[in-house]
């Protein structure tokens, strides 16, 4: 589990910073910030899985602040950045992507217990036909002797 702790360290160690860096700035860029990482989650949501945020991060940051030196934009992205991982990995949130997966697992078990009976009538069907055919042969043959 070192890995695990090694994530959960770095983890904490970005929210601190990204608490710390809350201090100094000021409401209104705090204000277009947020705006910023709500529309960020609204893309997230229809991104797919696995999708590269780092630019559409920029992007959201350069649209709302236009002049900033580089100091400074790598600074709001980090914020940015942390302010998504915090929420993202909010209880909340860890709680309504389990839901989504459970409706997953519940369509597919529905899909699998159709297949299933599918099956089941198909392998029926032929019993059934085999069941006819034996008795057919079973009548042709006694109608022979």
């Amino acid at each position: 589990m070192p890995g695990i702790d090694r994530d959960r360290n770095l983890e904490k160690a970005a929210f601190a910073r990204a608490r710390r860096l809350a201090a100094f700035l000021r409401p209104g860029v705090k204000a277009r910030l947020s705006i910023g990482v709500r529309a960020l989650l609204a893309h997230l949501a229809s991104a797919p899985d696995g999708a590269d945020l780092a630019p559409v991060v920029r992007r959201e940051i350069r649209s709302r602040f236009a002049e900033l030196s580089s100091a400074q934009f790598n600074l709001l992205h980090f914020y940015v950045l942390a302010k998504l991982a915090r929420i993202l990995s909010s209880p909340a949130m860890l709680h309504k992507r389990l839901e989504a997966m459970n409706e997953m697992s519940e369509e597919l078990s529905l899909r699998l217990q159709m297949m299933m009976d599918r099956r089941s009538k198909f392998i029926q069907t032929l019993s059934n036909m085999m069941k006819k055919i034996s008795q057919t042969q079973d009548s042709i043959v006694g109608n022979l002797k």
